[in-house]
């Protein structure tokens, strides 16, 4: 008997255009899921995995990396940003601490002083002081 294992696969879908990654397990008619972005089916193999106990094909990990990697670039590369494999091109300007903008000094902070909590006692009275005052009541 062969070994259960996760895979994950690139699907079109019937709605629209768009490519659909399917989550499933092999010996099974039905996938278990599928997800719109390779980031998403990344999660829900492991997430599978965590549930069932069963591995991840290798191939399928290593086509989820390189999808999630280019999107990536391709987010970097539409925002302006050289990715973060590529080597800066200009160096930039180190500025020397003296013209660098002094740090706000902060005040200390002071510590809160509790006061002593008064505790409500009740005078003391000699025998003969009590008795008078029950005389008095």
């Amino acid at each position: 008997m062969e070994a259960k294992v996760i895979i994950v696969s690139v699907v079109k879908s019937n709605k629209s255009e768009n490519n659909v990654w399917a989550v499933g397990i092999t010996g099974e008619e039905q996938e278990q899921a599928y997800c719109k972005s390779a980031y998403k089916a990344m999660r829900f193999a492991f997430l599978l995995k965590k549930q069932t106990g069963f591995y991840i094909e290798d191939d399928s990990l290593k086509m989820l990396s390189e999808e999630i990697a280019r999107q990536k670039a391709a987010v970097a590369a539409a925002e302006g940003e050289q990715p973060a494999e590529a080597p800066a091109e200009e160096p930039q300007e180190v500025q020397p601490e003296a013209e660098a903008k002094p740090k706000k000094q902060r005040k200390p902070r002071t510590k809160k002083v509790q006061a002593e909590p008064v505790v409500d006692v009740a005078p003391v009275y000699s025998g003969a002081e009590s008795a008078e005052l029950i005389a008095f009541l």
